[in-house]
């Protein structure tokens, strides 16, 4: 098979900017004539399936969740069959399980362009533990666009032209980087019917929200997303694709109750044993303030996905979707007050073992980021006399053998670091002692700095999501503790001003959830601005911090019990049972 000079080049071109080696280990020369592709990158399909899929069994199919039709060229059905699974996994953003069926595929038919491509996609993500995969996957499939296939004595196309153009658009996407969208939008206008390369234009052009509400490009995807679930209103991945556009939406009382969360439960009822669709119910339902629904959704999910862990031999390294939801159930529990059980789950969860030698995989780094933190969090929440405490117990301490040994491979322990001077300077305050508050304060202001400073670091890890979400708390807790240390200390009006304004910043650095997954700082921030103000005698204040609360995490047990009382203070006893009833409604 040889590529034209054009071929080689954009092939020189794309590795340049991706930094890859061929699988021989020498680079692509920029420039030359016409290279023999099967020379340059000895191939075979082994390397772009992992050894840890390579010992699993076959994936299961769902046939629920394939609803973009699409023709895939391959000899084999059953090959075929397995990239359309592929895809519709990766429409449910369950990238391992899509990676599996793609691998599956081309156990089948070494030569399906499709399948290539549908790993380089499941494996998008940065530096995780299948990047070599990925990569030798994206080689080969740029390798096979050109290529042909000896059908009856005729040298035929391996691939359609679409399937060509999608390949290129993939490697565009890679090269291109910070034009993600761009690609996938001129694939989408030479193929207008064609409902998968629409979708994918339309979400890869997204740019999420503000504080006001969704951004130009957001917006416009939303709206051209719309039409298309108005042209497909019982389309699974469409119906999929249009609510993972409102996934970080600011307002929970307003659109999202009224138009996705609908929406979101008709995709859940469509396939009820499929675990992200559960996942995916469980977060909507929980950010419109339904709690007992999203903790029965995520529930769902979490045996679901244990099912299947256990029915395919798979380990915690490679069942991210389950460590998710758990996390987010424990967090729906912790919500309406059902902490004994939310804090069984956390740490349950964070006892798991990680191997040492997997910290790339997804599951890996949500364990170490995200369930081993959970219980101090939960604690945090909760805030009762000798919670801090509780809390600093159940982190890792400096001697942990499991830290020690990772803790040159892994920023995460500077994020431990930052939570233990969080709960050492809380746990002086309630000692009495202000001054140990405020140096733990301050030492925790400089490690959040120092981990600001590593984020280029961070963006080479498998780990540059979890970083993002763990700094993102950070800054909360440190404000916040900033703000009690003042407070403690304050022996005058503009003192406890001071106070204030690091309260005020620790509602303003609050993000929305994200990635699907629930906040790092697990109580709303204005229900401390909402505390400051009634210890300063500010009722009318303090009622609208708590209104505030609610706004961010509706329905939140703590926000509606400080708004309650916060009512009966100012005298709005009919209002305070309103809010009353609403607090047993949530306790139920």
């Amino acid at each position: 098979m040889q590529l034209s000079g054009n071929r080689a080049l954009f092939i020189a071109l794309f590795l340049s900017c991706l930094g890859i080696l061929t699988l021989s280990g020498e680079t692509i020369p920029l420039i030359g004539p016409p290279v023999e592709a099967r020379t340059v990158f000895p191939f075979s399909v082994e390397k772009v399936i992992h050894p840890v899929v390579a010992k699993l069994p076959s994936p299961d199919f769902v046939e629920e969740i394939v609803s973009i039709p699409m023709a895939i060229s391959s000899p084999s059905a059953l090959a075929s069959k397995h990239v359309l699974q592929g895809l519709a996994h990766i429409q449910a953003a369950w990238d391992f399980e899509a990676y599996r069926h793609f691998c599956e595929a081309l156990k089948l038919d070494p030569d399906c362009l499709m399948a290539y491509w549908g790993i380089g996609l499941a494996l998008a993500a940065p530096n995780n533990e299948f990047t070599q995969q990925r990569q030798v996957a994206v080689l080969r499939m740029i390798e096979l666009i050109d290529a042909t296939r000896d059908v009856n004595g005729r040298q035929l196309p391996i691939a359609t032209k679409m399937e060509q153009d999608y390949a290129l658009a993939l490697a565009e996407l890679f090269r291109l980087r910070g034009k993600v969208g761009e690609a996938f939008k001129k694939l989408s206008e030479t193929y207008p019917g064609n409902l998968q390369s629409q979708c994918l234009a339309i979400y890869l052009q997204r740019d999420g929200y503000d504080r006001f509400g969704p951004r130009a490009k957001q917006a416009l995807a939303i709206e051209q997303m719309e039409k298309l679930v108005e042209a497909n209103p019982d389309n699974v991945a469409v119906l999929g694709f249009w609510v993972m556009l409102h996934g970080e939406a600011p307002e929970a009382t307003t659109k999202l109750r009224e138009q996705i969360l609908p929406v979101v439960r008709k995709i859940a009822r469509k396939v009820p044993g499929f675990p992200p669709y559960q996942h995916l119910l469980g977060h909507f339902e929980w950010r419109c303030g339904n709690h007992a629904l999203a903790e029965a959704a995520f529930e769902r999910a979490t045996s679901l996905y244990a099912k299947h862990k256990e029915t395919h031999g798979l380990s915690v390294h490679e069942c991210d979707g389950w460590i998710r939801s758990q996390l987010y159930l424990a967090t729906a529990m912790q919500s309406r007050g059902k902490f004994d059980e939310a804090m069984s789950i956390a740490v349950q969860l964070s006892e798991l073992e990680v191997d040492s030698a997997r910290l790339g995989s997804k599951g890996a780094s949500l364990m170490i980021w995200e369930a081993k933190t959970l219980p101090a969090r939960l604690y945090v929440a909760r805030g009762k006399e000798g919670d801090f405490t509780r809390a600093i117990s159940s982190l890792p301490g400096k001697n942990d053998s499991f830290l020690e040994e990772i803790k040159e491979r892994t920023l995460s322990v500077f994020y431990l670091e930052c939570l233990m001077q969080y709960l050492e300077c809380r746990q002086a305050l309630e000692r009495g002692e202000p001054d140990i508050a405020q140096q733990k304060a301050l030492a925790l202001s400089g490690i959040q700095e120092r981990m600001e400073r590593l984020k280029t670091q961070a963006l080479k890890s498998a780990s540059i999501s979890e970083y993002v979400r763990a700094l993102a708390g950070v800054k909360v807790y440190a404000a916040e503790a900033r703000g009690l240390v003042a407070l403690a200390q304050a022996t005058s009006s503009s003192q406890r001003q001071i106070a204030r304004s690091w309260f005020k910043t620790a509602v303003d650095k609050q993000q929305r959830p994200a990635l699907l997954m629930p906040p790092v700082a697990l109580s709303p921030m204005e229900l401390r601005l909402a505390q400051y103000y009634l210890a300063s005698e500010d009722n009318a204040k303090a009622v609208e911090s708590y209104q505030s609360a609610i706004k961010r995490r509706p329905n939140d047990l703590q926000a509606l019990m400080g708004y309650r009382d916060s009512l009966k203070t100012s005298g709005r006893e009919k209002e305070a049972a309103q809010v009353d009833a609403v607090i047993s409604a949530v306790k139920e």
